[in-house]
């Protein structure tokens, strides 16, 4: 984006909050400017208030303030915040209270659901993991709500303990811990894994979309994209991202399976555009998965209708 925060007040006229937050989040932390940062902090604000999430919006603002102190805008929304916890207290008690067990029970059904991976548990792993994402509708806001949450001694179960031993979850102050970025990355690899294994394409291309959004140094997430867009037959989606991705596979990724989804959807784009190029891609990607997987069947038969092309053409 050349506009990052222009970008997001567009997404913010249009509604579209979850998104503009996460665009919000790119700008900190790729910003030093006091004042840009003043104002991204003072949106965030801005719009967990309007969501009722009081205690994400009083931590945005108070970094807002720090960081602009004569803003009368952000002194004026503290002053706001601060006469509805003074005016509702016994209330504002009870609303903190739950929304930290919400957290809790969040970060115990992320534990639980990846456990039950490891323990070869798929089925009863997904809906718990499935959930959170309707909670936290991406990364940044998945970010923001699971921060300082306070964990007794006595609420430090097991999951909570698997979260601590991976440094997916960090003690943050006095009984104040806050998910990792680590850990978010490893919550929405994992998820993806299921959507794929469910035929869930698009939900797919959401989460490993989000992993890649939190670590863009990890290239497996972009060439799960590619296999996932093609089984969601998002041909056009799926060529962009193959033609920023370098040939070779990382491991991890199934290469059968990615230069299936490159031959699939460079032949689909073949269909509209009868680009030269596009050919060349597909009989190239079937050539590569051939040479891996002599019984592919639909994809040898996919290279002998482009081979049949050729010969007609010869003639």
């Amino acid at each position: 984006m050349l506009h990052p925060i222009a970008d997001a007040e567009t997404l913010e006229t249009e509604g579209k909050l979850a998104e503009a937050i996460q665009v919000y989040d790119d700008i900190l932390t790729t910003t030093d400017g006091a004042s840009t940062l003043a104002l991204v902090n003072f949106r965030l604000g801005a719009i967990y208030h309007e969501w009722r999430e009081l205690f994400t919006a009083q931590r945005f603002f108070a970094q807002a303030h720090q960081l602009d102190l004569s803003n009368a805008d952000i002194r004026d929304a503290i002053a706001e915040l601060n006469r509805h916890f003074s005016e509702n207290r016994e209330a504002v008690a009870d609303e903190m209270s739950r929304k930290n067990s919400d957290q809790i029970v969040s970060l115990f059904r992320i534990a639980t659901g990846i456990k039950l991976l490891t323990m070869d548990k798929p089925v009863q792993a997904y809906p718990l993991l499935k959930s959170r994402t309707k909670i936290f509708p991406n990364a940044a806001m998945a970010k923001h709500l699971l921060t300082d949450i306070q964990i007794t001694e006595d609420e430090r179960n097991s999951a909570i303990n698997f979260l601590l031993e991976r440094d997916w979850l960090v003690n943050t102050g006095a009984s104040l811990y806050t998910i990792t970025e680590k850990g978010l990355y490893n919550f929405y690899i994992e998820l993806a894994q299921l959507h794929v294994a469910n035929a869930a394409w698009t939900e797919a291309v959401m989460c490993y979309g989000q992993a890649y959004w939190l670590d863009s140094g990890q290239a497996y997430p972009r060439y799960q994209l590619v296999i996932c867009h093609a089984g969601a037959e998002a041909w056009d989606a799926a060529v962009e991202t193959i033609a920023e991705l370098p040939a070779a596979v990382p491991e991890g990724v199934d290469p059968i399976a990615y230069h299936t989804a490159v031959a699939k959807s460079y032949h689909h784009v073949y269909q509209t555009t009868q680009d030269d190029a596009a050919q060349q891609s597909v009989v190239e990607a079937c050539e590569t998965v051939l040479g891996l997987d002599k019984k592919a069947k639909e994809i040898s038969r996919l290279l002998a209708s482009y081979q049949r092309r050729k010969a007609w053409w010869r003639r």
